[in-house]
């Protein structure tokens, strides 16, 4: 039921989209899907999704949103900004607010390829409820594949710090996905 309401929930999203991106990728454990577009004035992005992870009979559902600056050029892409996540897992709700950002660079040489990530970290001042503190990181390489889809293969490490409870890894290791353009 989790996986249909973060589905829909996306896809709504995308029929309002002019210069948005939706982002889907899979993992063997989980599968992750974020939606991100510029607001009106063109100087800010608005970005929400969200992941599922399932392994040895347990779950754990994390919704984010996030508020980021964004910069294009034919070279790069960077934005910087904050993300709210809430999260809800075995015997764990909690919410998180994290800084950082994200980015891509492409090789002159290669068009078609590019490379990136994101690094956003919430300690455990901006940590609420069973949470003491949330990392997200990935690294990505980039194929585009059509003029506006662009397929890739990633790393992704997303951890929480629990109350009372150590550390635990919602999610660690490769992912393949795609990326639309609108």
């Amino acid at each position: 039921m989790k996986r249909i309401v973060l589905a829909a929930a996306v896809a709504s999203m995308a029929a309002t989209a002019q210069a948005a991106t939706i982002d889907i990728n899979l993992s063997n454990d989980s599968v992750r899907a974020e939606y991100d577009a510029p607001l009106p004035q063109q100087r800010m992005n608005l970005s929400v999704g969200g992941m599922y992870h399932e392994e040895d009979n347990a779950d754990a559902t994390l919704i984010h949103a996030g508020l980021h600056t964004q910069e294009h050029t034919a070279q790069y892409s960077i934005g910087i900004g904050a993300k709210g996540y809430w999260l809800n897992a075995d015997n764990v709700d909690g919410i998180a607010v994290g800084f950082g950002g994200q980015g891509s660079f492409s090789v002159p040489q290669l068009p078609m390829v590019r490379f990136g990530g994101h690094f956003y970290l919430a300690p455990k001042v901006s940590s609420f409820s069973d949470l003491d503190g949330l990392t997200d990181m990935s690294i990505r390489a980039y194929y585009q594949a059509l003029r506006d889809v662009d397929v890739y293969v990633g790393w992704r490490k997303v951890s929480a710090d629990i109350s009372g409870g150590g550390d635990s890894s919602l999610d660690k290791g490769l992912n393949f996905g795609f990326v639309m353009n609108f």
